[in-house]
């Protein structure tokens, strides 16, 4: 097997860490950091972030760390919603309380949030006609984080999109951003960039990701570890297959 670029892509992991420490440096951690960094969130700000998954869960943590004053964390899983609960300082919206979240996000902000970060993307609640448009191939899945987050910016504010999103999308409110001079910014992770990074934090004792393993599992036992992650068994946030 010819693999481009293999003396560009591995990164030599210091003595004294544990592979728990350094795993997410392939994904999850240069995207939840991306995120918050690419939404240009300074100390003090508001920020709300839709999603409770593993990236949700650590651009809370990042946002902390980079000195926001305020983290609202919205989800519609309790148990991802009380972890969120965890992290110092950090409130929490569970969507299905509320009619239109975004509006109610708007109010309990005082006008909207600073910054926020959408860690949702297609995968999000879909409605009967958006479910519709996807089996006929219309729409990529759901962007009820897109209209929350529309409702939930102050003007002037951005969005920073993480979640992936598929083709296009019907009913995108773009003059809801337009019209209020939000920023949007989007995109997949330049992940390389962020590993030596991050890698430094964590060797510092400065960051640590490993509060959201919830299990560690074998790999003979996969097929069980997707379906308790997919399907939100058994307080599942994060798994580890160990050979």
């Amino acid at each position: 097997l010819r693999v481009p670029y293999a003396n560009v892509g591995p990164t030599i992991i210091p003595e004294g860490l544990e592979d728990e420490q350094v795993l997410f440096l392939t994904d999850i951690l240069p995207t939840s950091y991306w995120g918050v960094e690419m939404s240009g969130m300074k100390k003090g700000d508001t920020v709300v972030v839709l999603g409770c998954g593993p990236v949700g869960l650590l651009s809370i943590k990042w946002a902390i760390f980079k000195g926001a004053k305020r983290v609202i964390a919205v989800d519609c899983v309790d148990y991802r919603l009380n972890h969120a609960k965890s992290y110092k300082g950090v409130e929490t919206v569970n969507l299905e309380d509320y009619d239109d979240t975004g509006e109610y996000l708007k109010e309990l902000t005082n006008g909207g949030a600073d910054v926020v970060i959408d860690c949702v993307g297609m995968d999000g609640k879909m409605s009967t006609f958006e479910k519709i448009e996807s089996m006929l191939k219309l729409q990529g899945g759901s962007k009820s984080a897109i209209e929350i987050a529309s409702r939930a910016i102050r003007k002037c504010g951005t969005v920073s999109m993480v979640g992936v999103y598929g083709a296009r999308y019907n009913l995108f409110p773009l003059g809801d951003f337009f019209s209020r001079n939000v920023t949007l910014k989007m995109g997949q992770c330049p992940a390389q960039a962020y590993v030596d990074p991050i890698l430094k934090l964590i060797q510092e004792g400065k960051f640590d990701a490993r509060d959201i393993i919830t299990h560690k599992i074998s790999l003979s036992d996969g097929e069980h570890a997707y379906d308790i992650f997919d399907n939100k068994k058994d307080n599942c946030i994060k798994v580890i297959l160990k050979p």
